[in-house]
């Protein structure tokens, strides 16, 4: 074993003991030292003390300010007037330290009294940020600020438009230039519009008249445009802010992968941009660094459902779920904004079952694995998280207003910022002068006829206000989001993004004639009450009709034999020569009580089309197929769906049936399944692929029905009920006609009787007999002498030993 010898033990010693001495003497010689040991610790109380006394000693050394101002602004005894204060003075002693340059940013980061304070706070962090960036070009803290800057101007530009000479009293507006100077776009943004050395002269504006424009609801802007009013689109602008905060945001990304923020950041804007493409990439980015974080996985299942990868949206918000919090998961989970009073009480008793049949019972699609409308509901709260939610009133984007209409309808057909303003942006000097104005002095009636009226008669003193509503006024903005069949309308009077629902104040209301008209808070609750929530699936791909007829016969016990026989259309350019039409596919049928609870359901991979089975039509090719089931009796909803591997091509098709209790006494047809061929099966088989077999007849059923002029028409049905005679026979009548559409069929029955009838169309009739109480039959009619067109087939039996009858009905078309 190796063994220490004396010598190199007390050098070992001596090391030690001179290491610990250098610490002494550091600890001597760094007065701060054992300020940042307590703040380490946590000795608040201590470590500031310490900082304090330090910097009374040495009112030069800035680190002792800015320790001391970190300890104010990061700890419990947090008081910002001196933190602020004391982190000032380090810069005023070290002006180009980026250290203390970042902390001043992260302070002005925090909401002030107002929203006068919130705009000067926004400009000293971009002078701050641009400061840095001289000083350290790559520093990440800085190039996400900016990001952040450039994140506001894109929202305040990206669907801005403003008309002041309507709605907000300015007689007049302006048009942006063709070739706006990008340059110098942005770098005007705080300082000047404060002081109001942009706002623009409004006395080159021409006076509209308010008596000429009136509309019942100020907020149309449809109607506005219609009748010349001028309107000023900044879309453009919002596209270099855009270009301006990617840029920045994926510098600080460059510099600091793991600043978690930016990731946020960058997520808002490529969604309120619609740039889902360039979301996965820096979301791949976030995978590598942040793997269990559940924000990375709602945002892919944003992505991904932006994109159509529906399955990889559905795993990625499943995933998410692993890693939320209980309360996330339970927003993701609640569906009260959804359900009545009596609805919230019977989610109560089990809430897990009740919201299992809710969304199945909004599910467009049976044959996925996903829930496409759930999915949506997921897009909508990530979507309204990340764009409506509130950090100064610290509410999450669901439990915001503009948030929870997003949740109940969806992103708006049109999503509208109304700036009152010229310039778009609140000038608070004027705000300020204009309440001082309406308290020290009053409108002057000599003036009426020259200053520019607003709707409501007020008047406006050019950069001043006549009043302080008026004030108010001006600095509110207004985002109107347009639905088609109706509006929501939001106000942010304070321009810090906190929009709430608009409503007229008390003052208008008791004043303006249109006032009630524009009570959103009123419509809202009329719109909820009427329609709480709106959903309209649509195909990821080419959506196509899918036809399909079902037909029900007597099943064994309680069970009832339905056969959903289905077509699917192919294209024109098929290749009838082949014995294969190459497609991969899934097809499926499912039965849904009025539980919402899928009671049946069959499915089947298709791996090419047999050719076969493909039925030509006038101006369509249909591959038929059935599918059979045993389902109870009753009113339930079926659908049938299909779509091909590549999810380019989908069909739903939902109908409401009702199918028979055959168990009834009495003489009973089953439904018509109409055909193209009914022959005798040989050993039990069908005679072919589409075929099927019932009563060892094989039948290759009508998916619809159209048939040619040229083509037999076969129909089965069967009787249940049939009475028995003492000899131990049945004796029963069979009609069968087929006759064009909307005719006189009701009265010419009283009058003539169910089996006398003479006119167009084709009739059979028969009677038969036989020993069981059941029959099954077919019949086929030729209809090659008849015009094309819309006829009813009517079948009707009649059971002689009773004298009870039993009808069915079916519609069909003819064509050549």
């Amino acid at each position: 074993m190796y063994s220490m010898s004396m010598k190199q033990l007390i050098m070992l010693i001596a090391v030690c003991l001179l290491g610990l001495e250098a610490q002494q003497v550091f600890a001597q010689s760094d007065p701060l030292e054992p300020g940042r040991q307590a703040f380490r610790e946590g000795q608040y109380e201590d470590a500031a003390k310490i900082f304090e006394q330090v910097a009374q000693e040495n009112p030069l050394l800035a680190e002792a300010h800015f320790l001391l101002s970190r300890v104010y602004f990061e700890t419990p005894l947090y008081d910002e007037g001196r933190a602020r204060r004391t982190l000032e003075k380090a810069l005023e002693i070290e002006p180009e330290n980026v250290e203390f340059l970042v902390a001043r940013l992260e302070q002005l980061r925090v909401k002030s009294w107002g929203l006068l304070g919130d705009r000067l706070r926004e400009s000293r962090r971009l002078d701050t940020a641009r400061r840095i960036l001289e000083i350290d070009p790559s520093n990440a803290h800085a190039h996400e600020e900016l990001g952040r800057v450039y994140i506001r101007e894109f929202w305040r530009y990206r669907n801005s438009i403003m008309m002041p000479s309507v709605s907000y009293g300015y007689a007049g507006s302006g048009r942006e230039s063709d070739e706006p100077n990008y340059d110098e776009l942005g770098q005007e943004t705080f300082d000047d519009y404060l002081d109001g050395t942009v706002a623009s002269d409004l006395s080159n504006f021409p006076v509209i008249n308010p008596n000429e424009v009136f509309l019942g609801d100020r907020f149309d802007i449809g109607t506005l445009r219609a009748q010349g009013v001028d309107v000023l689109d900044l879309s453009r602008r919002a596209e270099r802010a855009y270009q301006r905060a990617i840029a920045h945001l994926e510098k600080a990304l460059e510099v600091d992968p793991r600043r978690r923020t930016v990731y946020d950041e960058m997520m808002q804007i490529y969604v309120l941009k619609g740039e889902y493409e360039d979301a996965m990439s820096t979301l791949d980015q976030m995978y590598r660094f942040y793997p269990e974080d559940s924000d990375l996985w709602r945002y892919l299942g944003v992505a991904n459902y932006q994109l159509g990868n529906m399955d990889a949206a559905n795993r990625s918000f499943e995933t998410a779920f692993e890693f939320m919090d209980k309360d996330e998961r339970r927003a993701y989970e609640d569906l009260g904004l959804f359900l009545t009073r009596d609805e919230k009480r019977q989610e109560a008793v089990d809430s897990v079952a009740y919201r299992a049949r809710y969304w199945a019972s909004q599910d467009p699609r049976f044959l996925t694995s996903y829930n496409e409308r759930k999915l949506e509901h997921y897009f909508r709260l990530t979507y309204a998280d990340l764009l409506y939610s509130s950090k100064g009133l610290g509410l999450r984007g669901w439990e915001t207003e503009r948030g929870q209409i997003l949740i109940r309808y969806g992103p708006p057909n049109s999503d509208i910022v109304l700036h009152p303003r010229q310039d778009g942006i609140f000038s608070a000097r004027q705000a300020v002068v204009g309440a001082m104005i309406n308290s020290v002095t009053s409108a002057n009636a000599d003036t009426a006829g020259s200053t520019p009226i607003t709707i409501d008669g007020t008047q406006s003193f050019g950069n001043v206000f006549s009043t302080a509503r008026q004030a108010f006024e001006e600095m509110n903005s207004y985002n109107i989001w347009e639905y088609g069949d109706f509006r929501f309308v939001f106000e942010d009077p304070f321009r810090n993004g906190e929009y709430r629902m608009y409503s007229p104040s008390a003052e208008d209301m008791a004043t303006r004639v249109n006032s009630f008209e524009n009570d959103y808070i009123r419509i809202t609750k009329e719109i909820i009450r009427e329609t709480p929530q709106r959903y309209e699936y649509e195909a990821p791909g080419r959506q196509i009709e899918l036809p399909f007829l079902i037909s029900s016969f007597k099943g064994d016990g309680q069970q009832t034999e339905l056969f959903v026989n289905y077509g699917i259309p192919l294209e024109s350019t098929y290749d009838p020569s082949a014995d294969m039409i190459e497609v991969n596919a899934s097809a499926g049928t499912f039965l849904i009580n009025d539980r919402r609870e899928v009671l049946v359901e069959r499915t089947r991979n298709i791996y090419g089309l047999p050719t076969n089975q493909v039925m030509s039509f006038a101006e369509q090719h249909l591959w038929v197929d059935t599918q059979q089931m045993r389902v109870p009796s009753g009113t339930h909803e079926l659908s049938v769906e299909f779509e091909t591997a590549s999810g380019q091509t989908v069909a739903v098709q939902r109908r409401e049936i009702t199918v028979p209790d055959y168990d009834q006494p009495g003489v009973m047809l089953s439904d018509i399944m109409l055909a193209y061929s009914v022959e005798q099966a040989e050993n039990g088989a069908p005679g072919g692929a589409a075929e099927v077999v019932r009563k060892d007849l094989s039948i290759l059923p009508a998916p619809w029905s159209v048939y040619s002029t040229e083509w037999p028409i076969y129909l089965y049905f069967e009787i249940y009920g049939l009475d028995v005679n003492a000899q131990g026979s049945t004796d029963y009548d069979v009609e069968i006609t087929l006759e064009p559409k909307n005719t006189d069929r009701g009265v010419r029955r009283v009058v003539r009787g169910i089996f006398g009838r003479d006119r167009e169309g084709v009739s059979v009739s028969y009677k038969g007999s036989g020993s069981q109480t059941e029959e099954y039959l077919y019949q086929i009619l030729d209809a090659s002498d008849q015009e094309t067109g819309l006829y009813t087939l009517t079948l009707v039996v009649r059971d002689n030993a009773t004298g009870r009858m039993s009808e069915r009905t079916q519609d069909l078309f003819l064509e050549e």
